[in-house]
């Protein structure tokens, strides 16, 4: 089976949301540095010594005392570095909700922060050892001092940049854009636009037909309970192509298995070796938690966290919620532009192989407003922005089902509004909103 990189996907993702992949990589560099700069020094102390008098004018015990001086600096700044970060993640936690932790965690700048800290450390120990064995003088530090000195040069930047960054980071706006210029992303490698891929038109009399008329199947079953993770659609069209079967996936990504449940049933006209069936199981990567890898749900769901919880008593932050609005007004727009996955897959004698759950535009957009929509019912404020933010998502709508969402979504919005106690102006904004989507014309596609 050719390699393939999606059921790694996981892994990796959580390589990038750790606090030790990137400082172990400065580390072990720093550790090479410091055995280049020693060996140097060590070998070709007397064709530098001529070039580069100064650098070995030095005093050894001056040598050592910065050494040492540098060495306790930098583990007392990693200290207050790592404190700073636990301060910040716990106010993260308890403004944006605990699944936040996992976009600090993944910022790069705050890894490269704790790496250098820690690299600096480790090279002066390092040198400081290279220095103090028992003949002395035999190794006059030279090129490992400048190293160590611009270190810590670089370090002293580097604090600097982490104070700003930090300070930056908690804010509520840049918070929300971090999650969605990730879901961008996303977006971008789910979903190819319109003009990327020709839209293919369901079948499900030939989806029937083809898990019918295969006289076996055998079900592929959850290894342990977890949440799907990733399923490497490819791999499991070339297992069904070799194999001669058809696979059908009945979960997708970012649902709940529980252990021993069907996740996978393979069909054939033979019986299906064991082998087969384990191959298949690999394929569909289950995991403790959801990851935004094949997932776009998922960093819906922090926006609409985040939005939650501003509209709670205990935080009452409209701005906040208003701002998640308008990014998932943002995403939802693009998505109309977008072609969603088909079920079904085929090999390349046009022989159905695979047949997936699949996400769809209501199912996203549903996500999206349903839980801002009820949570703000007493909230005309941004309840009049969900309103703007459906009147313009109603100007790019592409399918009937796009604006069936629309309309379906300003109809709950108009229900659940004439329950509440408004005043006159704040009732007549509403209904003039709500007629304005109702009544707007739509793309000619539709």
């Amino acid at each position: 089976m050719p390699f393939s990189i999606t059921k790694y996907a996981p892994i990796i993702e959580q390589a990038r949301t750790s606090f030790w992949f990137v400082p172990s990589f400065m580390v072990l560099s720093s550790i090479l540095l410091a055995g280049l700069a020693i060996y140097i020094d060590a070998v070709y102390i007397d064709s530098i010594k001529h070039s580069l008098p100064l650098i070995y004018q030095l005093d050894i015990d001056a040598i050592r005392s910065l050494l040492a001086t540098i060495a306790g600096a930098m583990i007392t700044v990693t200290s207050i570095a790592f404190s700073i970060t636990i301060v910040a993640l716990t106010l993260a936690s308890s403004q944006f909700g605990p699944r936040l932790l996992r976009n600090f965690m993944m910022d790069s700048g705050t890894q490269v922060v704790l790496g250098s800290f820690i690299s600096n450390f480790l090279f002066c120990i390092l040198a400081f050892c290279a220095i103090s064995f028992q003949q002395l003088y035999t190794l006059k530090p030279g090129i490992m001092v400048v190293i160590a000195v611009l270190m810590t040069c670089f370090s002293v930047g580097v604090l600097i940049y982490f104070i700003h960054h930090v300070a930056k980071s908690i804010q509520a706006d840049v918070v929300i854009d971090d999650v969605y210029q990730e879901l961008q992303c996303g977006i971008e490698q789910l979903f190819p636009s319109v003009n990327q891929q020709h839209e293919a038109v369901s079948n499900a009399e030939s989806i029937e037909n083809g898990l019918t008329q295969r006289a076996h199947q055998i079900n592929v079953l959850a290894s342990f309970s977890g949440y799907i993770q990733t399923v490497d659609r490819k791999a499991l069209i070339t297992l069904a192509t070799d194999s001669d079967v058809l696979v059908e996936c009945l979960y997708g990504p970012g649902d709940f298995v529980v252990q021993n449940a069907v996740i996978a049933t393979i069909y054939s006209d033979n019986l299906v070796d064991n082998k087969v069936t384990d191959l298949a199981s690999i394929q569909i990567v289950l995991g403790a938690y959801r990851t935004p890898v094949q997932d776009p749900e998922f960093a819906i769901h922090q926006l609409v966290e985040i939005a939650l919880r501003a509209l709670s008593p205990g935080i009452n932050d409209p701005y906040s919620a208003i701002t998640c609005i308008d990014k998932l007004t943002s995403v939802l727009c693009e998505l109309t532009t977008k072609v969603f996955p088909e079920k079904q897959h085929y090999d390349q004698a046009g022989i159905l192989r695979l047949v997936c759950k699949v996400l769809s535009f209501k199912n996203i957009a549903k996500a999206a407003f349903d839980q801002i929509r009820q949570q703000a019912n007493s909230n005309v404020a941004v309840t009049i922005r969900l309103l703007e933010s459906l009147q313009v998502l109603m100007t790019f709508v592409q399918t009937n089902e796009q604006k069936h969402f629309v309309k379906s979504q300003t109809k709950m919005i108009e229900e659940q509004q004439s329950k509440q106690p408004l005043s006159k102006d704040d009732s007549s904004a509403i209904n003039s909103k709500v007629a304005l989507i109702l009544n707007s014309p739509v793309n000619k596609s539709v």
